[in-house]
């Protein structure tokens, strides 16, 4: 069963699950359901505001329940669903706990609207053991940016959007981002 088959037959109900699966596994692909979303809300069988709430309700849950195993488990299970070698996950482990500790919650905020970030997100957050009810509201609010956003262009465009157009453009963004991200976080891997 394809996502435009999930979505008109389980309604809310499917995005819902769908994005608690997206938060949780990233998969699947949020910005194609949102768009899929956005494409019955313009042919009138979704309503706008029902489909945000849902979605982001069920990719915020996802997020929570990701970031608290790794709060519980820490280091062992952010290593294999980051599937880093000791050596690596070790460095990246002490830039990210440096970083975090003097601007987290704006990386927090501004890697979940990021494409292709926004699935790291909940692991980073756990590692750098940052606040569980601050940590979760910023998941809800950039949840719901997020899918207010991606379900408009679903929405405006409907059929028209293509997914390779999109990717493109996601890749682009998140592209972007991770090689300003990068720059910051290897200076202090570089000076150890």
């Amino acid at each position: 069963m394809d996502l435009h088959t999930l979505i008109s037959s389980g309604s809310y109900l499917a995005i819902f699950i769908l994005m608690l699966t997206n938060g949780i596994a990233n998969l699947p692909s949020s910005q194609l359901l949102y768009i899929i979303a956005g494409y019955f809300v313009s042919t009138g069988n979704l309503l706008f505001i029902p489909t945000i709430i849902a979605g982001a309700l069920g990719n915020t849950i996802g997020n929570i329940i990701t970031f608290l195993l790794i709060k519980k488990y820490d280091r062992p299970l952010a290593q294999k669903l980051l599937m880093l070698d000791e050596k690596t996950f070790t460095k990246i482990h002490s830039a990210l706990h440096s970083t975090f500790t003097r601007k987290g919650m704006w990386y927090i905020f501004l890697g979940k609207l990021t494409p292709s970030v926004k699935a790291f997100i909940p692991i980073v957050a756990g590692l750098a053991n940052t606040a569980t009810k601050l940590t979760s509201f910023i998941f809800l609010i950039a949840s719901f940016i997020w899918a207010t956003g991606i379900t408009y262009l679903g929405f405006k465009f409907g059929e028209h959007i293509t997914l390779k157009s999109f990717t493109a453009v996601s890749l682009l963004i998140g592209g972007i981002i991770i090689l300003i991200a990068y720059k910051n976080i290897s200076k202090k891997l570089f000076k150890k």
